[in-house]
């Protein structure tokens, strides 16, 4: 049960006292409310709130207003003052979000002076029992006949209309009411009073906040105000209204529990709309440096979010790990291949992403697992192409040409120097590729990235195309022309020799231990074979599609696309990690041997995929959300690696890091990707060599990252320098 305890919050402005009321860790949503009394109120009106709201995940509070009940320093008691404080107190509670604020009688003047202020400081503005304006005639005629008595009998005037709020039985609640007139101290109630007399009707104020707003009263509150003056106040306001049956003035008073669950139900569908805009934002086709808080606002808000893509299929996005990890093992959610109208009407107009779609990966059944099963076979340490030596041969040759660009203090961008040109070279060793066909393909491979992703400006979308051509007509004619050559005894072309790029092994003259690279073993160690001779990878898919076509090309697309991208992004994002964290990246080049939970971490904390998608095929649910056949389910894997409930401090980057179990960066189940190890291979080879030959390396700007970047998240630059060259 949610305990409700007494605090003092310290502000900007100065201590009030309050009351506290929080959310179990595993409810917290991490979104606070603030309650803010009436005239003749305090904190204490709220306590039948406080804990249904906690358990509802609201962090709760309820404070009573500086000069209320104690000495002030002031006798301004305005209500622009008393919304400075309120802001203040804001401030104090923090939060995730911007918090949800509620006011009472007077305490509705108080907020709307605060969301007309500063509007974008409040999450959603209610007001219970809080109508348009007092500054008429029948309202200052009772604001002045108050004040009149008050000064003659003081506060005792009140209780009378205490009194009938309070069973005669409940001895304890009028003690504490004769208790608190006692303390109130008159110049704040005139004060108050004053002010109230000169609030106007400021609806069409309230409704160019764009706010969230709620206009509440009890059904017999009719002495301020009329109903219909409520209903019209909320109707030009653009506000929500909530008419609570069986209460009067205070209805968090006479009947807290319809009034927690209206005030919830109008929470629930703001924070919803919050997470919608959140979620527009993320899949604009813009970059996105750092997308993780808003999926943390996702996960804690909306775990399960139901939208509209706009042009496409409902969907449903998931945040949470045992969410995600469910759509990538069941066989009820199917890969958009199988049903690719959904999520993109438009998916035959361009010939790259039409060929994926067809492709194995994005396909169920005969489409996937042949091939896939033979692939997984193929890129077992045993039996890969690429010997951890020749991965070690590639990235030696690499950073030789990275050294020479560093040279004189120069500013270079590790991506086009070290990231694409390793995961090319590398990539075409799998495929047996020619280096110089390999490197065209990893340039074009960066802008035909866009084709997996939900929308696109003209721009990258044109790029895209042209890309796309590049890379099926030039995979297409390697693969079709019997033009692949043994994956270890390519003949390199001229220019690609000049720039210092390795062709076998044997003319790089490693080193006989991978221990003088400063790697975890040797390729012996590691469980590589010797000298493999074949023909590269897509011969093999030539063999399970002989009729050729869109599906085969498709294939081959997909096959170079996904060696290459993960493996270049991977190493950009994990770069910048390391040099964003020096203690991390000393940790690893004093001991290669934490290469392997470096890598995992990397993938968790910054995958290059971000999202998975799948097509549900059967009624289901998630979290309660009913999801129906046919919905686009999209699971975000760049929010799932960081829950709370599958790791401890999600959002720190420990290269020592333990998990039970593994980030979802390369999936999960029968889509796993099968190229997994040699990627992380990859990383692991060339981590340790570029922090232990370049000690000096250091971030020289910020880094921008690839556009558009929903699904798939990269780096396009990441300037460093190393500063023992300067």
């Amino acid at each position: 049960m949610t305990t409700v305890c007494d605090d003092v919050l310290e502000t900007a402005r100065g201590a009030v006292s309050a009351l506290r009321a929080l959310p179990p860790p595993a409810a917290d949503t991490g979104v606070p409310v603030v309650l803010c009394p009436g005239l003749i109120g305090s904190k204490e009106d709220f306590l039948p709130l406080l804990p249904a709201l906690a358990a509802a995940g609201y962090r709760a509070y309820a404070y009573d207003y500086r000069g209320h009940y104690s000495a002030d320093r002031t006798d301004d008691h305005s209500i622009r003052r008393h919304a400075e404080d309120l802001i203040a107190v804001l401030d104090a509670v923090g939060g995730a979000d911007p918090p949800h604020v509620v006011g009472h009688s007077y305490g509705g003047f108080v907020v709307r002076a605060a969301a007309l202020a500063q509007p974008r400081r409040l999450g959603s503005a209610a007001f219970i029992g809080s109508g348009p304006g007092m500054d008429g005639p029948k309202h200052r005629k009772i604001l002045g006949g108050f004040d009149h008595t008050l000064s003659l009998e003081g506060n005792a005037v009140m209780w009378p209309v205490v009194r009938r709020l309070i069973p005669e039985d409940d001895v304890a609640r009028r003690e504490f009411w004769r208790t608190r007139l006692r303390l109130m101290r008159p110049a704040f109630v005139r004060g108050a009073l004053a002010a109230l007399a000169g609030e106007s009707d400021r609806a069409g104020e309230l409704r160019a906040t764009r706010l969230s707003l709620l206009v509440m009263h009890g059904h017999r509150d009719r002495k301020l105000w009329s109903a219909a003056e409520f209903a019209g106040y909320a109707e030009r306001a653009g506000a929500t209204l909530a008419v609570i049956d069986g209460a009067s003035h205070s209805p968090n008073l006479e009947r807290p529990g319809v009034t927690a669950e209206a005030l919830l139900r109008f929470w629930a569908g703001t924070d919803r709309r919050r997470a919608l805009r959140t979620f527009v934002d993320l899949v604009r086709p813009s970059a996105h440096a750092d997308p993780y808080p808003a999926y943390e606002r996702l996960r804690r808000v909306a775990p399960v979010l139901p939208v509209q893509l706009p042009g496409k299929t409902e969907a449903v996005v998931l945040t949470r790990y045992a969410d995600c990890a469910r759509l990538l093992q069941d066989a009820a959610f199917v890969s958009a291949g199988e049903a690719p109208e959904l999520l993109t009407p438009t998916w035959r107009d361009h010939r790259l992403v039409r060929c994926l779609y067809q492709s194995f990966g994005w396909r169920e059944g005969p489409a996937h697992l042949p091939l896939r099963t033979a692939l997984a076979r193929r890129l077992t340490p045993r039996r890969c192409p690429v010997r951890q030596a020749d991965v070690v041969a590639v990235a030696t040759s690499v950073l030789d040409d990275f050294a020479a660009q560093l040279a004189g203090g120069a500013t270079v961008n590790l991506a086009d120097a070290v990231a694409v040109p390793f995961a090319s070279l590398v990539t075409g060793r799998l495929l047996g590729i020619p280096d110089a066909d390999a490197l065209r393909l990893g340039a074009a491979a960066r802008a035909g990235s866009a084709a997996f992703e939900p929308f696109m400006t003209p721009r990258q979308r044109a790029a895209m195309a042209a890309a796309g051509d590049t890379i099926i007509d030039t995979l297409s004619s390697l693969a079709g022309d019997g033009l692949l050559g043994p994956a270890h005894e390519q003949e390199l072309p001229g220019s690609v020799r000049e720039q210092g790029l390795p062709g076998s092994v044997r003319e790089q003259g490693l080193p006989g231990s991978a221990h003088e690279q400063g790697l975890p073993g040797s390729a012996h160690e590691q469980g590589f074979p010797g000298p493999v001779r074949d023909h590269g990878l897509l011969g093999l898919v030539r063999e399970h599609r002989p009729g050729g076509g869109e599906q085969y090309q498709g294939d081959l697309a997909l096959l170079y696309g996904a060696a290459y991208d993960s493996p270049a992004s991977l190493i950009t994002l994990g770069a910048r990690l390391l040099l964003e964290h020096p203690a991390q990246a000393a940790a690893l080049r004093d001991d290669p041997a934490l290469a392997d939970r470096a890598v995992e971490e990397i993938l968790r904390f910054d995958p290059p995929v971000q999202v998975a998608v799948r097509i549900a095929t059967e009624p289901c649910e998630f979290g309660g959300v009913p999801v129906p056949p046919g919905t686009a389910l999209l699971g975000i894997l760049g929010a799932a690696n960081r829950d709370p409930s599958y790791t401890g401090n999600p959002d720190a980057f420990d290269i020592t890091r333990r998990t039970a179990r593994p980030p979802l960066s390369f999936g999960t189940g029968r889509h796993y990707c099968p190229g997994s190890a040699l990627a992380r291979t990859h990383a692991r080879v060339l981590f340790p060599m570029l922090l232990r030959r370049f000690p000096g390396l250091r971030l020289a700007g910020p880094p921008r990252f690839r556009a558009p970047g929903t699904m798939l998240r990269g780096i396009e630059d990441l300037p460093v320098v190393n500063r023992e060259a300067c």
